[in-house]
């Protein structure tokens, strides 16, 4: 590896290894060497840690307040998105490989440890072994004795994780070595565990960032997906007003042209449903790729419905002190106040940019008030008209059944219905949309605006 190209995690780690490689580890091999020439019936070995470190997997159940998500499942739950990003996006997985190369040195000294002290371990076993079995085999009480405290005294050594005192000349270079391995294991792993958290800590704001726009990017989702299911119901009703006209042409009380119009508009209701759904998958597979799935999986993801936000939102929210949340939370603004101050007698380019920023912070934050105010007042509106097009609708339905409105006057009703239905559930997520940006805002800094 050349030292000059290297990371300052690379260059903590290499000179970690070279420090305990070429100290403790060699000490280590000195020690076992001094063993393996040793007489057997002198020095019992140690015995097996029963105390094997066992590599777990990792669980992949994420508690939410009031959700428990499977994260390996097919299903994407709107507030589970923030937790794929942090596992299977591709900045996880930047982050997982930065990782492995900057510590990978430390599990190197960690992998030649446990060898070293496994080695030791076992040559000391054998005769441990060997002196339980003369032990067992005497009748002599006196020599069964001698060789229960020797034993014993093994295998305090065979634990020890600090120097013993008064240990025989023989076990002195045994609980060294493994005293000083025990010290290289841990502060390896201590080493290891202050780089991983360095590494992270580069990545939050990347994973917030991503998390936000995906976000975001499920409620293009959601909104799509509601005017599918409108175009859907769309072609549904093409389809029955195509069969009462074509009906009616055979009582004569239809024309050909009649027929042909109906077909026309069915066609044109498929042709606009079936653009949509290839734009609908086109969405889900930028949403899967994005939060870990691979080309040949996406198809089976389900999307969950955006949970509603409540509808008084605002109601006993303080605009003030949510705008000190955001100046806490603001990565921006952070970065301003971790400059170093140039001058500190007068006013300075730091607190300029420190005061322009907190202006820009606080008018996004009114903004962002603003229009939860405003989308729900649209959404109040939409919900108004979507209850009066139905009423409507259901009438015009009662009307045509009794002769008293065409059949093409009823279908302009329902077409209506649904037009107002679909604008109330997209006034709806427009509403969700602007509480989330709200909160993004408040609670992590995200300051994302329409």
């Amino acid at each position: 590896m050349n030292k000059n190209t290297m990371s300052g995690n690379e260059k903590s780690a290499y000179k970690a290894e070279s420090k305990w490689k070429n100290g403790i580890e060699k000490k280590a091999l000195i020690a076992l060497c001094s063993f393996s020439l040793l007489s057997l019936s002198a020095f019992p070995s140690f015995a097996e840690n029963a105390n094997n470190n066992v590599e777990s997997g990792t669980n992949n159940t994420v508690s939410g307040d009031a959700n428990v998500w499977n994260l390996e499942d097919n299903s994407i739950s709107f507030f589970e998105v923030p937790e794929l990003v942090n596992h299977y996006s591709s900045v996880a997985e930047l982050e997982k490989n930065l990782i492995s190369q900057s510590t990978k040195g430390m599990e190197g000294v960690k992998s030649a440890v446990k060898e070293q002290k496994a080695d030791i371990v076992d040559a000391l076993s054998d005769n441990i072994s060997l002196l339980k079995d003369q032990r067992d085999n005497t009748e002599d009480k006196t020599v069964k004795e001698a060789l229960g405290k020797e034993i014993a005294k093994l295998e305090k050594v065979k634990n020890s994780k600090k120097i013993l005192p008064g240990l025989d000349s023989s076990l002195v270079e045994a609980n060294y070595a493994l005293t000083e391995l025990a010290k290289t294991d841990k502060e390896m792993t201590k080493a290891e565990k202050k780089t991983e958290k360095s590494i992270r800590s580069q990545f939050l704001t990347g994973k917030a960032l991503l998390s936000d726009a995906m976000q975001n990017l499920l409620f293009s989702y959601a909104q799509t997906e509601n005017t599918r299911k409108m175009l859907e119901k769309r072609v549904s009703l093409m389809e029955r007003s195509l069969n009462k006209v074509r009906k009616e042409e055979s009582l004569g009380k239809a024309t050909g042209n009649d027929v042909t119009a109906a077909e026309l508009s069915l066609k044109s209701a498929e042709a606009d449903f079936n653009k949509l759904r290839d734009g609908l998958d086109t969405m889900k597979r930028n949403i899967g790729l994005s939060l870990g799935w691979h080309m040949n999986t996406y198809q089976n993801i389900t999307i969950e419905a955006i949970p509603d936000f409540p509808r008084d939102y605002l109601n006993g929210r303080n605009q003030e002190t949510d705008y000190q949340a955001v100046l806490a939370r603001n990565s921006e603004y952070g970065e301003i106040l971790r400059e170093k101050e140039k001058n500190i007698t007068g006013w300075t380019e730091k607190k300029q940019k420190e005061r322009e920023k907190s202006e820009e912070i606080r008018s996004a934050v009114k903004a962002l008030w603003a229009t939860v105010e405003e989308k729900g007042l649209a959404l109040n509106m939409a919900e108004t008209n979507a209850s009066l097009s139905q009423l409507k609708k259901d009438r015009a339905a009662r009307m045509e059944a009794q002769g008293l409105i065409s059949r093409v006057d009823a279908e302009g009703m329902e077409l209506d219905a649904l037009n107002s239905e679909n604008v109330y559930e997209n006034a709806r997520l427009d509403y969700n949309q602007a509480v989330f940006r709200y909160e993004e805002a408040v609670n992590k800094g995200i300051l994302s605006l329409e």
